[in-house]
């Protein structure tokens, strides 16, 4: 049985493909971090971060490995609210251990703007393990209003060990 994650997750590479991909049409913003792809789809942004799915697969009793992003914050450091019980969480696309592939490109794609901790979390027998994902030196992803609603994509890269606790 497919999970929605992973087949949510698997339709929007499918998307992506069908409408040409990453490869030369996108834009890099000011800080060098986001980007804007043409088969991004207006009112999401799509995170994507190249995942070492050999050796998160490597811990002992893993099983499945999924790349997720969790709200952590909001796009202005300014009180505001958002879910914390529990927070908000997006997962997207996931691989099954052992896996085949050094490197893989997976993506999870959001609708809200905020501050977002990107994860690929690796399930075991005894529980999961993470590796954090951001953006430059970031350990949280900044996903702004103006790229909801354009419609992009931010490339995030592995950070040393799993992300601080939100």
């Amino acid at each position: 049985m497919i999970s929605w994650g992973r087949f949510l997750g698997t339709c929007a590479l499918a998307l992506v493909a069908a409408c040409g991909g990453v490869d030369g049409d996108e834009g890099t913003d000011s800080d060098g971090g986001s980007t804007t792809a043409a088969g991004a789809t207006p009112g999401e942004v799509e995170i994507v971060g190249q995942v070492d799915v050999i050796d998160l697969c490597g811990t002992n009793g893993a099983t499945t490995v999924s790349f997720r992003a969790t709200r952590v914050g909001c796009e202005q450091p300014t009180p505001c609210t958002i879910k914390v019980d529990p927070y908000e969480e997006v997962v997207g696309d996931a691989a099954t251990c052992p896996g085949s592939q050094n490197a893989a490109d997976m993506r999870v794609v959001v609708g809200n703007a905020g501050r977002w901790q990107v994860e690929a979390r690796v399930l075991t027998d005894s529980g999961h393990i993470s590796r954090c994902f951001g953006p430059g030196s970031e350990e949280e992803t900044l996903v702004t209003k103006a790229q909801i609603e354009a419609g992009g994509s931010i490339a995030v890269s592995a950070r040393p060990g799993p992300c601080p606790p939100p």
